[in-house]
């Protein structure tokens, strides 16, 4: 029965992400996203894990690395749950399930490399998408079946990962 529902979740999630869904109408999508789609692939969260280790094990104990596991089977096969508990798919066509890296960052495929990550042009040229309150709102809004007020300030303040801190400015 598990499997069945997981197809279909499946099917709804790539309906969303397909051609059937017209460029620009995906819901809960913000443009800068729709555009980051459109130019670059997903490439799953292994990849940023071999650079970004401390970030990486720091949103492993968050409820978003088991977002897809939290929903009951048949959440997961409703298009209003998996447009938010799944990422997206990777070029060979394999399913990024949980809110991971490129949930919030956007598809890696354009900036996956440290050359690239070391310049910030380069990264947001390659689809690196800077983070905002409207990353965080395509998913934390009214429209969620199981919305709870979501406050942008103390959601940053607490973070989703560690993040390095930055070198004081000369």
């Amino acid at each position: 029965m598990r499997s069945g529902l997981q197809f279909a979740s499946v099917v709804v999630f790539v309906a969303l992400m397909s051609g059937s869904a017209q460029a620009g109408d995906t819901p809960g999508k913000c443009d800068t996203l729709k555009w980051a789609e459109s130019h670059f692939s997903y490439v799953g969260t292994n990849s940023c894990k071999m650079c970004h280790k401390l970030q990486y094990d720091s949103w492993s104990k968050t409820k978003h690395a088991s977002a897809w596991a939290a929903l009951k089977p048949e959440e997961q096969a409703k298009p209003e749950c998996a447009e938010c508990h799944i990422v997206g798919k990777t070029k060979a066509d394999s399913l990024i399930v949980d809110v991971g890296c490129e949930a919030c960052h956007g598809p890696g495929s354009g900036y996956k490399n440290m050359k690239t990550m070391k310049d910030k042009a380069l990264a947001t040229a390659g689809g690196l998408l800077p983070i905002t309150e409207a990353t965080c709102v395509r998913c934390h809004n009214a429209r969620s079946p199981q919305f709870k007020s979501f406050d942008y300030a103390k959601a940053l303040a607490a973070g989703i990962h560690e993040h390095k801190p930055k070198a004081p400015a000369k």
